[in-house]
């Protein structure tokens, strides 16, 4: 497992004689690189770059000459602080059906939380896949603006955090 913007290192190691040389098939994050050393281990080395958070299978590959060549299946975890991508404002009609969802970024998806009252009517859902949904039909008499505080969390510190304005 790596993080995004954290340097990162793992060492595959194989055995046989003579040495087998290593390679790797499958797409990898950029920042990262696999290397064989020559000396039956190759490194998986780097510093994930920003967005690619996501797990990447691998398939690590070791050759001596001698049949059957070795595999193995690899899969790389990019884990990636969480962020709110979506806008800071919406706005709703009283006795009208709206909706807005709220999106982020970061693996694993980050679970959404909301704090400060909804106007009544108006619901605010976990998708749990890395958005949520305010959704609803605004009350007579609810108009107003109603300041929310979301929070997206993935286990990565810090927290993404962000003020919005459902008006």
């Amino acid at each position: 497992t790596f993080t995004v913007g954290a340097a990162g290192s793992f060492t595959v190691t194989a055995t046989g004689y003579p040495k087998p040389t290593i390679t790797e098939s499958g797409a990898l994050p950029a920042g990262v690189t696999f290397a064989d050393n020559g000396n039956g281990t190759a490194t998986l080395a780097g510093t994930p770059a920003a967005g690619t958070g996501g797990a990447y299978s691998l398939t690590i590959t070791a050759n001596n000459g001698v049949s059957p060549d070795a595999t193995q299946d690899f899969t790389l975890t990019v884990q990636e602080r969480p962020a709110i991508a979506s806008a800071g404002a919406a706005a709703f009609t009283v006795g009208t059906a709206g909706t807005f969802t709220v999106t982020t970024s970061g693996y694993p998806n980050p679970a959404l939380t909301q704090s400060g009252a909804l106007p009544a009517g108006v619901t605010f859902t976990d998708n749990g896949n890395g958005t949520a949904t305010v959704a609803g039909t605004p009350a007579a008499g609810a108009g107003d603006v109603y300041a929310l505080n979301i929070t997206a969390a993935n286990g990565l510190s810090p927290n993404a955090t962000q003020l919005f304005a459902l008006t």
